[in-house]
Parts: structure tokens; C-alpha cells; sequence
């Protein structure tokens, strides 16, 4: 009885050290503050302007004769709050902000049968800029482009 005790006692608190040091080095997913932060301003005005382009690329599938209301919430491109951490280049931004603002201009002042081109040059202003800032959502961009006659 004495010997198992000797032999017990050890193991037990190894095994005890052991777990305590694993749960340690897990990663708190709490902590990522990607997880539990509420999204920027600027990646909400993102979202907005996706859905956006996702209404419009619907209505020309469809043969729509109008568009979506206009976008108006993109006036704010330039002043949106961006995620924590987040670089905006102030040279390039504001070069392909404005490139997206002249294309949605654009797109509602083609004549009908020039909206799916006018269209894919708004999609391709946002691959431009994402190619340069936030490259993560080029997979969903590319998948916006509509096949033009």
C-alpha cells in the first residue's frame, strides 16, 4: 500500500502539472479581437457596396429595365472608420475610392444595353483597389463579373 501511494502520489501530480500547462498554451479564442469585435465602419460600407453590385449583377441577369436604388451610403468611402490595425495607403485610397465613386456614376448613366459593361468596370475598379489594400475578398470579387455579349 505504501509503495502504490509513492507510486500514485508522483503520478497524479505530473499528470496534474501536465494538463495545467497544456490549457495554459491554449490560445483564448476570446482574445482574438477579430472574433469578438463588432465589424469597422469601413468593412460594413464594404459589405453594403457588395450587396450593392450582388442587386445589380441579379437585375441584368434578369433583364431588369431599372436599377437599385443608387448606392448613396459610398459618400462616405473616404470618412468610414477601418479596422483596427488596418493600413489605408493615403495616396493609392483615395485614387481607387474615387475610381469606384465615378464608375457607380457611370453604371446609372449607361444607356441600357452598355450596363453590363459599365458593370464589370465597377467589379473591376474593386478588384484594383483590393489587389492593393485587403486582398482577402478577391475570390468573392472575381465571381462578380457578368458575361458580356
Amino acid at each position: 500500500m505504501v509503495f502504490t501511494t509513492r507510486l500514485l502520489v508522483p503520478l497524479l501530480l505530473l499528470g496534474i502539472i501536465a494538463c495545467s500547462a497544456q490549457q495554459a498554451g491554449e490560445p483564448d479564442l476570446a482574445a482574438d479581437p477579430q472574433e469578438v469585435a463588432p465589424p469597422s465602419e469601413l468593412a460594413l460600407l464594404m459589405r453594403h457596396m457588395a450587396a450593392h453590385a450582388d442587386s445589380v449583377k441579379v437585375g441584368l441577369a434578369r433583364g431588369d429595365k431599372e436599377l437599385p436604388p443608387y448606392p448613396t451610403k459610398i459618400t462616405t468611402l473616404f470618412t468610414a472608420t477601418p479596422t483596427k490595425d488596418m493600413h489605408i495607403d493615403p495616396i493609392t485610397y483615395p485614387t481607387f475610392g474615387k475610381d469606384y465613386q465615378d464608375k457607380v456614376a457611370a453604371l446609372y448613366k449607361a444607356a441600357r444595353k452598355d450596363r453590363p459593361m459599365a458593370y464589370n468596370a465597377l467589379v473591376m475598379s474593386c478588384a484594383n483597389c483590393h489587389t492593393t489594400h485587403c486582398p482577402g475578398p478577391m475570390m468573392r470579387i472575381k465571381k462578380m463579373y457578368v458575361k458580356v455579349d
